[in-house]
């Protein structure tokens, strides 16, 4: 810091002569400066115009000038500063915008207003923030799509000493995971034509039955214990039920009314609709946006049924379809697709014994994950496959109008991997409800043994995935939509198997996800709190705003290791089950519960 400088009081009892006043840079003071700008009398000592020091001949007793007090200090190395900044003319830095009045003063009849107002800024500007401005309470904030709603990029939460030691005895093996960058919010819109969705329409003579499509059969060995099936539905046309009519005006959607074969399912579609998971499950543009923006597909992949007219008049009313999926990755961008389409089964649901198509598709990206413990698939029933999603897309496009009833459980599941916007559905999971759990879905394998009374295969088989959720959708129909509820007799975490204890599973319970939560999103979480990896996160199930998902470790082990090692206050759901909340970065939380009470 340089040194400032010191005004001097004249010999005698006259009034103290301002320095600044005298000289070359003159006073920024103005009228309100303490010192006096008027000459000096005669034989009073007037001031000296040096710049930087006072006449020698002043006596040694002086004041200080306001302007050298610590906030206002003018030196010559601090301007030189100030004037290389003004120098450069950048409107954009904040620091520097009105220095302009320090190097170079304003006309001396509105220094006085100018030195009021800096005043007033420096006042301000010094003033310490309050307490209460520093407690206030951090505000929830709106997760973008897609986004990790855990903050694990900047302040992870440390492992509690329980997992450091079971490590130490060898309980878990996987070393802690590296923090990730927090993913960048995109500023700008990638500058590329978005191509409208695909609605073209196929040639006249063209049908989905004599489309030249390079098929690629498949299939899986088909245990069939079934014990007794309920009669099948009635195929005569019935008029809607009136219980079944929505209280509030019908959706903007299509209904299937075009033919007597489609009103059969008319109230399936409609109770569809009005299960409280519809719109957040077959939220299909959100699905399309999040997709692009990660990089996995464009706008111009999607395609949309089309309306209902002749040129579809003898195809199938109603289909069951199936889908199995498995893992892609881009090589190049190292984006993952966890819902790449590898067999696509379609039942003709007016007559369930036609395989209208049945084929194994060749993914877009190199298969990281073949999930073949559930679909049956391995990497050499792929190879010279060369039946791609689009030739799907182009089957399904000839094959379905927006009338066209689609039937299958969790459908939204199957219309997504085919990226397909379709909102005329009959979904088995919201026909029927969960008996232990209000506002649950049950399984497949639950369904088919409640309603079928029939075993489910360990693998699973797309054909006969199809056939047995069009079974239950007619025994819907059959019933007029008065269902019992289904009990809960095997475990999506128990391999498909019959219900063990709880207590002898390795599930944790993960509820009240946000609507942007992935199951990759989970699995990070526990490995960067508790140094465990699960051993499987399956698809979350969403009901209204919050969604939950059963995560499985390798041992029952693992899983109370993993719950002891989060922090964070333990408390009693109203089960008397204990859980423990896990904050969100957007100020919100989730909860970690366990499987029976202790």
């Amino acid at each position: 810091m340089g040194k400032g400088y010191k005004l001097t009081s004249a010999d005698g009892d006259g009034p103290k002569q301002c320095a600044f006043f005298f000289s070359d840079k003159g006073c920024r003071n103005g009228a309100v400066c303490k010192f006096s700008h008027e000459a000096a009398p005669p034989g009073g000592g007037a001031p000296s115009t040096s710049n930087n020091k006072t006449s020698p001949s002043v006596s040694s007793s002086s004041v200080m000038s306001s302007e050298t007090e610590s906030d206002g200090e003018i030196v010559e190395t601090r301007a030189g500063a100030y004037s290389s900044m003004v120098a450069k003319n950048d409107d954009t830095n904040p620091f520097f915008s009105a220095v302009g009045a320090v190097v170079a003063p304003p006309p001396p009849a509105a220094v006085s207003a100018v030195h009021s107002a800096v005043a007033s800024i420096n006042n301000n500007a010094t003033e310490p923030p309050t307490t209460e401005k520093k407690k206030k309470k951090r505000k929830k904030r709106s997760l973008s799509a897609g986004e990790n709603p855990f903050e694990l990029a900047t302040e992870t939460q440390a492992p509690n000493n329980a997992a450091t030691a079971a490590n130490q005895k060898g309980i878990v093996a996987p070393p802690p995971s590296v923090p990730q960058p927090k993913k960048q919010k995109a500023t700008t819109t990638p500058a590329k034509e978005t191509p409208q969705q695909s609605t073209s329409t196929p040639n006249n003579n063209a049908t989905f039955r004599n489309l030249q499509l390079p098929i690629a059969s498949f299939s899986l060995p088909i245990s069939t214990a079934a014990t007794t099936t309920p009669a099948a539905a009635s195929k005569s046309p019935r008029p809607p039920s009136p219980q079944h009519e929505p209280a509030h005006a019908a959706p903007p959607l299509p209904l299937p009314v075009a033919s007597a074969n489609h009103l059969k399912w008319k109230n399936a579609v409609i109770a569809t609709r009005d299960h409280a998971n519809y719109d957040n499950a077959f939220n299909f543009e959100r699905t399309k946006q999040l997709e692009f923006e990660q990089g996995i597909s464009t706008p111009h992949h999607w395609i949309t049924t089309r309306p209902y007219g002749d040129w579809c008049k003898n195809n199938p009313a109603s289909i069951a379809i199936d889908c199995e999926m498995c893992e892609t990755q881009d090589p190049v961008t190292g984006k993952t697709d966890t819902k790449a389409l590898c067999r696509l089964s379609v039942i003709n649901a007016d007559n369930p014994t036609e395989v209208l198509l049945d084929t194994l598709v060749k993914p877009e990206w190199p298969v990281s994950n073949y999930r073949t413990w559930i679909n049956g698939i391995k990497a050499k029933d792929l190879e010279g496959v060369q039946f791609t999603l689009r030739h799907a897309q182009m089957f399904m496009n000839a094959l379905c109008s927006e009338q066209t009833v689609v039937v299958g459980h969790a459908v939204h599941n199957d219309l997504l991997a085919l990226r397909m916007i379709h909102h005329c559905n009959a979904d088995t999971a919201m026909l029927y409800n969960h008996s232990e759990e209000e506002g649950g879905t049950p399984s497949l394998k639950n369904l088919a043994y409640g309603v079928l009374k029939r075993d489910m295969p360990e693998v699973h088989d797309s054909v006969n995935d199809a056939r047995v959720a069009l079974a239950c959708a007619d025994h819907y129909c059959s019933k007029n939509g008065k269902v019992d509820p289904v009990e809960k007799v095997f475990s999506r975490n128990n391999g498909g198997g019959r219900d063990r204890d709880p207590a002898d599973t390795a599930v944790l319970l993960v509820h009240r996800l946000p609507p942007t939560s992935q199951p990759g999103h989970i699995a990070d979480m526990f490995l960067a709190y508790t140094c465990i990896k699960p051993k499987n996160v399956p698809e979350i199930t969403f009901s209204g705003q919050h969604g939950k998902c059963h995560v499985e470790f390798t041992s029952k082990d693992h899983a109370e290791l993993a719950y002891a090692s989060l922090n964070g206050e333990e408390r009693e759901d109203k089960t008397g089950k204990k859980q423990k909340r896990v904050g969100l970065k957007n100020g919100s939380y989730v909860c970690v519960r366990k499987m029976k009470k202790t």
